[in-house]
């Protein structure tokens, strides 16, 4: 499960914490935040290691102020999360716009919807290059990282 928080809604601004199931990794009961390494060999493994880049759908809440935010169901279901992995390493999460078709342009993997990117949408590099200058994504949990 990746946690995340504060999430801010795009649309009506309202800020909560979100949780967000991905399938993608081993597929075990570890919590991640942005910044994580994904684990694999748990035997639960799911998708397939060492994509440069990939993004892989997300299931979790809608926004608690508006039930967005983005179009109803069919055009995108609002509980659905775009999670991306660089080197395995979790860079970034946002609601689902319906920019990436899962069930078209996925690879195929029975166990996992995920696509392999070329390089991040642009909106999307800015975030995580800016999230990388007050934050090295370095791919070590929390716990892990040394005391500032």
């Amino acid at each position: 499960m990746l946690q995340l928080g504060p999430v801010e809604c795009p649309k009506c601004h309202t800020t909560s914490e979100q949780g967000v199931q991905f399938y993608f990794g081993g597929c075990h009961l570890d919590e991640f935040r942005i910044g994580d390494r994904l684990r694999w060999g748990s035997g639960y493994d799911r998708g397939k290691p060492g994509h440069r880049l990939v993004v892989t759908l997300g299931l979790g809440g809608d926004c608690p102020g508006c039930g967005g935010p983005y179009a109803p169901p069919p055009i995108c279901d609002p509980g659905q999360w775009d999670v991306f992995i660089e080197d395995d390493v979790i860079t970034h999460a946002q609601w689902a716009t319906g920019e990436f078709d899962y069930q078209r342009d996925a690879e195929p993997d029975p166990d996992a919807e995920f696509i392999v990117l070329d390089d991040y949408p642009e909106d999307i590099r800015r975030q995580v290059d800016a999230r990388r200058k007050s934050s090295p994504l370095d791919g070590r949990r929390p716990s892990e990282r040394p005391e500032k």
